[in-house]
């Protein structure tokens, strides 16, 4: 994808964005990556903790007893973003 397409697909979908706290994550994270802007991985941004956790939810996905229906992570996304 070309990197005009990425940049707007990128914008369109933070205007979709309603919760404010997440934005503002976004936002801390975009700000950090630019501040340290290199050819290094992602990956070597995150702190030990933020690793941990990355590596923990991608061993629970990988168990079937952990995976819910799209229409459960709707209808509970809908219900998170009310609050």
């Amino acid at each position: 994808m070309p990197l005009s397409e990425i940049k707007s697909s990128f914008h369109t979908l933070i205007d979709e964005f309603k919760n404010e706290k997440i934005l503002e994550q976004i936002f801390d994270f975009m700000t950090l990556i630019k501040e340290k802007e290199t050819d290094a991985d992602w990956w070597d941004l995150l702190t030990d903790k933020q690793k941990a956790e990355l590596d923990l939810a991608l061993k629970e996905s990988e168990d079937e007893r952990n995976w819910i229906s799209h229409e459960q992570v709707t209808r509970e996304s809908k219900e998170w973003l009310k609050k």
